[in-house]
């Protein structure tokens, strides 16, 4: 997927793109999404990406677009991994190889209210996706921990058949 095919997928008017933020990329791959993501950001905004593997975060730039990237070598599925308190974290087909999603998506849930989910319109497991989350699954794993605001922002065809959705959720606290 192109950089401009990502940031497409993830962009959405539910997030102010026009002050500076600092966001997490779980499982960032070589950076395609999180180029993509640095592209929506204001200058001034930080990414954490975080991969397993260092070849992959090598390819990443230390900065795009104004946005500082700090890659992060670590494990998703470790519980040792430490997050900072970020606005928004992206799972761009990440969470489909996490076994315990609603544990997961609850440690998340403590550093950060919003998160751009990238993931397969698939309910099968396969050796690429072990553990699928389609639409449905994810906002009901979101429902789960009481978060409702559960938003389709796109889809696409995924080059490995069917779909991909982008989703955009958000935990509204009240006053």
């Amino acid at each position: 997927m192109k950089v401009s095919q990502a940031s497409a997928l993830i962009h959405t008017q539910l997030i102010d793109w026009a002050r500076p933020q600092a966001w997490c990329d779980l499982g960032c791959g070589s950076g395609t999404f999180t180029t993509a993501l640095a592209q929506l950001l204001a200058p001034g905004s930080a990414i954490h990406a975080v991969d397993l593997d260092p070849r992959a975060l090598e390819r990443i730039p230390k900065e795009h677009n104004g946005v500082e990237i700090r890659k992060i070598l670590g494990d998703l599925r470790s519980p040792g991994l430490r997050l900072p308190y970020v606005d928004g974290i992206l799972l761009a087909n990440s969470l489909h190889f996490i076994p315990e999603q609603d544990l997961f998506l609850r440690k998340l849930l403590a550093v950060t209210d919003r998160f751009l989910i990238v993931e397969y319109e698939r309910s099968r497991p396969n050796p690429w996706g072990p553990y699928p989350v389609g639409f449905e699954r994810l906002r009901e794993l979101f429902r789960e921990e009481g978060v409702e605001c559960v938003e389709k922002l796109a889809t696409r065809p995924s080059r490995f058949g069917g779909a991909m959705y982008s989703a955009f959720v958000a935990r509204l606290r009240s006053n």
